[in-house]
C-alpha cells in the first residue's frame, strides 16, 4: 500500500514536470511568432528621432532706398521718383523695404542712383521640402539661369516649374541682372512662406 502510494506520487511528479516543461517550451515558442501588423501598429516606439530640417543659406547685397511702417507708404515713396520704376517693396517682418535690386558683391557706382541708397547685407534662406525650391539661394546667385537666352538650356528639374517663363517676363523689365534677381526672388519670396529673409 506505501509502494503503491510512493508511485503515485513520482507519477503525479512525473506528470506535473513534463506539463510545466511543455507549458514553458508553448511559452517560448510563441515570443519567437513574428507579431501582426496590427501589434507593430501599436507598439509605442519609446525614443523618438526627428530629423533636422535641411536649409540653404546665401548672402546677397539688396541696395536699399528707404523702409516703412506700411505697404502704401513704401508705394507713395517709390511713386515720388521715376528712378526706383523698377523697384520693388518686400515685407520683411512687418516692415515694408525699398529695394532696387538684389546683388551678389556690393556695387559702387549703383551708390550713385537717385535718390540715394545704401547696401543691406541680407541672407535669403530656404527650407522648402521640394528640392528646387530648396535651392532658390544658390539658384539665384547664377545669372545664366534668368538672363538672356541662356534659359533655353536649363535642366528644368533643377528650378521651380514656372522658373522659366517668370525669367522670360521678369527680362522684359530690364537687362540688368541684379534687377531681374530681385523681381525674381521677390515672386518666389510672397508665396512661398519656407522662403526667409534674415539681416
Amino acid at each position: 500500500m506505501k509502494a503503491l502510494k510512493n508511485n503515485a506520487i513520482f507519477q503525479a511528479m512525473f506528470i506535473g514536470s513534463l506539463t510545466g516543461l511543455a507549458g514553458v517550451l508553448v511559452f517560448i515558442f510563441i515570443l519567437q511568432l513574428p507579431t501582426t501588423e496590427k501589434e507593430v501598429a501599436e507598439t509605442i516606439p519609446t525614443v523618438q528621432t526627428t530629423e533636422e530640417q535641411q536649409q540653404v543659406k546665401q548672402q546677397y547685397f539688396a541696395l536699399q532706398h528707404g523702409v516703412f511702417s506700411n505697404f502704401d507708404s513704401a508705394a507713395q515713396f517709390l511713386g515720388t521718383y521715376p528712378t526706383l520704376n523698377k523697384a520693388a517693396v518686400v515685407k520683411v517682418d512687418e516692415q515694408y523695404f525699398v529695394w532696387s535690386r538684389l546683388d551678389t558683391t556690393k556695387v559702387d557706382a549703383a551708390l550713385a542712383l537717385i535718390p540715394s541708397g545704401f547696401y543691406k547685407s541680407i541672407t535669403i534662406a530656404s527650407s522648402c521640402p521640394n528640392n528646387a525650391e530648396l535651392q532658390l539661394p544658390i539658384t539665384l546667385k547664377d545669372t545664366k539661369m534668368f538672363t538672356g537666352q541662356q534659359t533655353d538650356t536649363i535642366d528644368e528639374q533643377l528650378v521651380p516649374t514656372d522658373w522659366i517663363g517668370l525669367a522670360s517676363e521678369v527680362s522684359k523689365l530690364s537687362t540688368n541682372p541684379n534687377i531681374i534677381r530681385l523681381h525674381m526672388f521677390l515672386n518666389y519670396y510672397e508665396r512661398l512662406d519656407c522662403l526667409k529673409v534674415t539681416f
